[in-house]
């Protein structure tokens, strides 16, 4: 039995943890937005607004780059076509980044300006997390598919 592993192994090894760290992140992130959401954890928004946008910065961007330039050295090292498997996964990446970077970023800070000028409880608040977390967890539906469509490699 050899210890020592391929080029391609190494880059599978670092895209898969790349992939954990990602994904499982905004599993727990969703996890403290139910917490937050309820009623009496109003006091908790503005720190959850706060932390999220700190762990987004981060984790999730360079876990998601990492992720991708992995994936790209993957397909070259493994001289991967761009089957429909690939396609699907860089084109739910794309959108989770522009979806981050336009919507997701912008308004978490906004979010913490709102708990900071009208208070955690605020309808302003409360609405806002409500449009950050919805948009976030269909983005987390597409990157659970993006998990299934890479474990199980339909097309190829």
């Amino acid at each position: 039995m050899s210890i020592a592993a391929t080029t391609y192994q190494w880059y599978l090894s670092v895209h898969i943890l790349a992939a954990v760290l990602w994904v499982g992140g905004a599993f727990t992130v969703q996890l403290l937005a139910i917490r937050a959401s309820r009623p009496r954890a109003a006091v908790e928004i503005g720190s959850l607004a706060s932390e999220i946008e700190w762990v987004g910065t981060r984790l999730f961007i360079p876990s998601s780059l990492v992720l991708v330039v992995m994936g790209f050295l993957l397909i070259h090292e493994g001289n991967w076509d761009y089957k429909f498997f690939i396609v699907f996964a860089l084109a739910v990446w794309i959108a989770s980044f522009l979806v981050g970077a336009a919507f997701l970023g912008p308004q978490s800070r906004k979010l913490s300006q709102d708990v900071e000028r009208h208070g955690p409880a605020s309808p302003q608040a409360r609405a806002r997390l409500q449009r950050i977390f919805l948009a976030s967890r269909i983005e987390l539906v597409f990157l659970l598919l993006v998990v299934l469509d890479m474990a199980l490699k339909p097309g190829s």
